[in-house]
């Protein structure tokens, strides 16, 4: 078809308001145009900003983006995987709990495009992922509180799986040995991933710890979990106890909470998520991509 023949088609369609035919369209292009998106817990705000930049991404390629909210169960994430061979989607972006042998199996028997987004490759295999520099994240973070002063730190943490927790985890420990500050195994606690279980660990690390002045939160829910028990009991923020969080979610700029953390670019990790599944749709090659953790300063440091 000509230059010339494709505008008149074109414009002729405008005027008579005709939309083309998904179905249609896929039968000669051999797509779905259809995406998976399996996350852990749709309900954190965490993801949900990663969803918002998929689905941006996504849209503007007139895609479609199928939801798998797994709650953390492994035999949900299984049937979502599943359900991708059914639907026959054209490609899915994926963040699993954990990333077991029997969940890697079903990797590799996978007939479309994958990204791992905020989650790494496993040890000899070669899968796209997109995430944060978590170890270097916690690294800044921890060298801010020891830069205004703080040697007595407590960190908490979010599971003893979890590949992110424990990467922050890594970046405090390294940290604190750096600066010959010791750690104790009471000063580390594994909280949860909620405002409540921060508020409840909170209260275990300062009877074990009477003497911290600072707690490194592996995210910012745990964290305001913390500014939370300390206001029940008194203990003024930054002046008796510094606090930072890992996340930059929107309730931590709230007026009243204005948690020091380390922003993540959530909706940019959604976008690049899309943009490399995309490409390798496309067949083309792309490296992963790893993204830095950058300090807000706010008035809890």
């Amino acid at each position: 078809m000509s230059r010339r023949t494709r505008e008149i088609v074109l414009n002729a369609a405008d005027e008579l308001g005709y939309r083309p035919n998904n179905i249609a369209r896929s039968l000669i292009s051999n797509k779905t145009y259809t995406i998976g998106l399996m996350v852990p817990d749709i309900a954190d705000p965490f993801f949900s900003g990663i969803a918002a930049g998929v689905e941006d991404a996504l849209s503007n390629e007139d895609y479609q983006v199928v939801y798998g909210n797994t709650s953390r169960d492994s035999t949900k994430e299984k049937k979502f995987i599943e359900s991708v061979f059914a639907r026959k989607m054209d490609g899915v972006i994926l963040t699993p709990d954990k990333l077991e042998e029997d969940f890697v199996t079903l990797l590799k028997k996978l007939n479309v495009p994958f990204v791992l987004l905020r989650r790494r490759t496993p040890d000899g295999l070669d899968f796209p992922f997109v995430d944060v520099d978590h170890y270097g994240g916690a690294q800044q973070a921890v060298k801010h509180l020891i830069n205004q002063g703080h040697k007595k730190i407590g960190f908490m943490g979010m599971s003893k799986e979890s590949f992110t927790s424990n990467e922050r985890l890594r970046g405090y420990l390294d940290v604190m040995r750096e600066y010959n500050l010791e750690v104790t195994e009471s000063q580390i606690s594994i909280a949860g991933r909620t405002i409540d279980s921060g508020r409840v660990a909170m209260g275990r690390l300062y009877k074990s710890n009477p003497d911290l002045t600072a707690v490194f939160a592996s995210n910012d829910l745990i964290g305001i979990g913390v500014l939370e028990w300390l206001e029940i009991n008194k203990i003024e923020v930054p002046r008796q106890m510094a606090v930072i969080g890992f996340d930059d979610l929107e309730i931590s700029n709230l007026h009243w909470i204005q948690l020091t953390t380390m922003s993540q670019p959530r909706k940019q990790m959604g976008e690049l998520s899309a943009e490399l599944l995309l490409s390798l749709i496309n067949e083309e090659e792309k490296d992963s991509i790893i993204l830095d953790a950058k300090l807000k300063k706010r008035k809890t440091c």
